[in-house]
């Protein structure tokens, strides 16, 4: 095996680590919203359902029900996680997004 196929081989097993911990973080984030702030619903979406997570990559979350919450519930996930967190208000997103977001995301929370 060459030096490019071992430096490939090594960048999709890192990449591969990191997708499982961010999944790890990204329900951790999902339960503290909806218990610390009152969401109802967290579907993750983007990157890290396609397979494409990297170091660069941030875990992209809609989430129903946040209301006034939502920069609090922001600010206390961006300070409090080592991954770039993108919180989307579910509610707010244009109807073409929506629609994406509920037919390829994954509701990773529902609170009842």
């Amino acid at each position: 095996m060459g030096i490019y196929e071992t430096i490939e081989r090594n960048k999709l097993k890192k990449n591969k680590k990191l997708t499982k911990s961010a999944l790890k973080e990204a329900n951790r984030i999902a339960k503290i919203l909806c218990n610390e702030f009152g969401a109802k619903e967290v579907i993750l979406y983007g990157s890290i359902l396609k397979n494409k997570f990297n170091s660069s990559s941030d875990i992209d979350l809609a989430v129903k029900g946040l209301g006034d919450n939502y920069f609090k519930a922001f600010g206390y996930c961006i300070r409090n996680s080592e991954f770039e967190i993108d919180i989307k208000p579910y509610e707010e997103l244009k109807d073409n997004f929506k629609k994406k977001v509920s037919q390829i995301g994954k509701i990773i929370l529902i609170k009842n």
